[in-house]
């Protein structure tokens, strides 16, 4: 970390704490003589407990995306209390937060086991998200207490929009000050992994849940209004994990392909990559690129039934010895019936050798009767197989690679395939991707 970077870290931290401890002092200064003091430090604590449980248990979305619903107790405080309760509530709650990870065997994080230095920039950095933005609630007629339709809506977004930006700017100048010129793009993207999920679903629920709490017994409603959504979480996590057992044995099958075949070891994962790649540019769904990157990791596990002779000989196969290599596909497609894989990745896999004009294995299927996912994957094996080193030969340049999949193009490749291969390519480092020499066979 370079010097400009630990000042800044330093400033965030300084300045929110103080206004943290400023308005904290402030909020219980203001509790003498009121008549209300009881109510008011009964919601204070409801709010403060509210924060706490929030924070250590957001609801995610996708494995990468999640809702704050930490930041709707933090809204809940501003409609129902106001700016300096907000601000305190959200400070003094900080060090008491202990985060649970989405997946099984992710780490419990609490103050013991974060830098103190972490601890106090995220005050600092919550606090500043917290107040600036108040004011400007409050400028907008915003008033605490007072949850009027349609009036307070205007104030709630703003406050949200503007809460949110900040803390993902402050956020993103510590982390980029080691990369100068990346601060746009990384708030682009932080943008789009944050206020997008948040913007309109966190103003809803924090206005839902205030209306509750001003009503009589409100603090009970609000608790059961969180229900669902602690449920939902349950039901995510519950996913991820089945999700980590997948994959779990996804990488036993991997590791038993290359116990089989070294060669495999470094080429599924290369050719998983470039599929990955391709099906991106492609802009196909999350799920079918999911699927294509399972298939590709697995597409020669069918090499498990082929004899290590073959698998390994340096010389020239016999026809024979041809025909044994291509019932690989076969072979790896029946493996994956016995599991509880999509069908679409044993259908890849079973064609991955298919071509478009026909003259593939192990069905002869021709141009739109092959899986999409087959034919990229089938141009990801073949640039990896092309550029990769073998025990009987050299790697192929970069250029003459990328050459031959041109010039098969409409051949043995799905010609949008190749266009998206190739622009894709065009955008990569000219180095030379490949392998050290193994023996295997890619036929």
């Amino acid at each position: 970390m370079n010097k400009a970077s630990t000042v800044y870290r330093w400033i965030i931290s300084a300045l929110g704490i103080f206004l943290g401890l400023w308005c904290s002092a402030l909020f219980f200064s203001s509790l003498f003589g009121r008549p209300d003091a009881s109510g008011q430090l009964r919601m204070f604590m409801a709010m403060f407990l509210l924060c706490i449980l929030c924070r250590a248990l957001p609801v995610y979305i996708t494995e990468d995306r999640a809702l704050d619903i930490s930041f709707i107790s933090t809204l809940c405080s501003l409609l129902v209390m106001g700016v300096v309760p907000a601000v305190a509530v959200i400070f003094l709650s900080t060090p008491f937060v202990v985060e649970f990870g989405p997946k099984k065997g992710d780490p419990v994080r609490h103050i013991f086991n974060i830098p103190l230095k972490k601890t106090c920039f995220n005050a600092g950095n919550l606090v500043l998200s917290v107040l600036l933005p108040g004011f400007v609630f409050v400028w907008a007629g915003g008033r605490p207490g007072a949850i009027h339709f349609p009036q307070i809506m205007l104030p709630t977004f703003l406050f949200v929009a503007l809460s949110l930006l900040l803390n993902a700017i402050i956020l993103i100048r510590l982390l980029t000050f080691e990369a100068p010129g990346t601060f746009l793009r990384s708030l682009a993207q932080m943008m789009k992994l944050i206020l997008l999920p948040n913007l309109f679903v966190v103003p809803t629920l924090g206005l839902l849940m205030a209306t509750l709490l001003v009503m009589p017994g409100g603090l009970y409603l609000a608790v059961i209004f969180l229900v669902p959504l602690l449920l939902a979480r349950y039901a995510f996590k519950l996913y991820l994990n089945s999700r980590q057992e997948y994959y779990q044995m996804v990488q036993v099958l991997v590791a038993t392909i290359e116990a089989k075949d070294k060669y495999t070891e470094g080429h599924s994962k290369r050719v998983s990559q470039y599929a990955v790649e391709i099906a991106a540019a492609m802009h196909l769904s999350r799920g079918h690129i999911e699927d294509i990157r399972v298939a590709a990791l697995l597409h020669d596990i069918g090499k498990i039934g082929i004899n290590d002779a073959i698998l390994n000989k340096d010389g020239v196969l016999t026809p024979q010895e041809h025909d044994q290599i291509r019932q690989h596909p076969v072979i790896g497609a029946r493996i994956l019936e016995h599991s509880d894989m999509d069908p679409r990745i044993r259908s890849i896999v079973l064609h991955h050798h298919e071509r478009y004009d026909g003259l593939g294995y192990p069905d002869g299927k021709k141009g739109g009767t092959i899986p999409l996912g087959a034919f990229i994957l089938g141009v990801a094996d073949a640039y990896d197989a092309m550029t990769s080193d073998r025990s009987y030969r050299g790697g192929m340049p970069r250029e003459e690679a990328l050459e031959a999949i041109r010039q098969g193009r409409g051949k043995q490749f799905d010609p949008g395939v190749v266009d998206a291969f190739l622009s894709m390519m065009e955008q990569k480092p000219g180095a030379k991707a490949g392998a050290p020499a193994q023996k295997g066979r890619d036929v």
